[in-house]
């Protein structure tokens, strides 16, 4: 038994799309909330591209800092947040979360995921090794089965 004390799962896999069905399917297993930050962050934004061109960049990061706050605010929710937002996000993100990596097979990130070479795709996933409590390599991609072997993760947890 770990013993980390959490109150959300922070799921983040290098296929954003992935991610969140996988999220919307293990917080139905769970009974928890499923928030999918990337959705949360343009709700707030509303349009990022013309928030871009009408405030600086700092002005961007801001409001991205203060969805970041207000999702670490949750309880019983599954986040699904992509590579970029939680690296920029990762210490008001991670108290009380369980950051869960879902290494991907690299030929399945290029074919449903953000366009990656090797190299982006081998130091992103270094960086997730190192950050996540709990990081699972899947060869099979069925949503069902990586929902069971997270869940079977958890046990650890509790």
């Amino acid at each position: 038994m770990n013993g980390k004390i959490f109150d959300k799962i922070i799921l983040v896999s290098l296929c954003d799309k992935f991610t969140r069905d996988l999220g919307n399917f293990l917080s139905q297993n769970l009974g928890m909330i499923f928030c999918d930050a990337k959705e949360l962050v343009e709700y707030e934004l509303v349009d990022k591209k013309a928030m871009e061109e009408l405030c600086s960049v700092e002005y961007l990061e801001k409001s991205e800092k203060k969805v970041a706050k207000h999702i670490a605010s949750f309880e019983n929710v599954v986040v699904s947040i992509g590579y970029d937002y939680l690296m920029h996000n990762l210490e008001i993100l991670r108290e009380k979360s369980l950051i869960c990596f879902v290494k991907l097979p690299k030929s399945f990130v290029k074919a449903n995921g953000e366009a990656i070479n090797e190299i982006a795709y081998d130091a992103r996933t270094a960086d997730l090794e190192k950050i996540s409590d709990v990081t699972l390599s899947v060869r099979k991609t069925d949503v069902e089965f990586v929902v069971e072997k997270i869940i079977s993760n958890l046990r650890r947890f509790v």
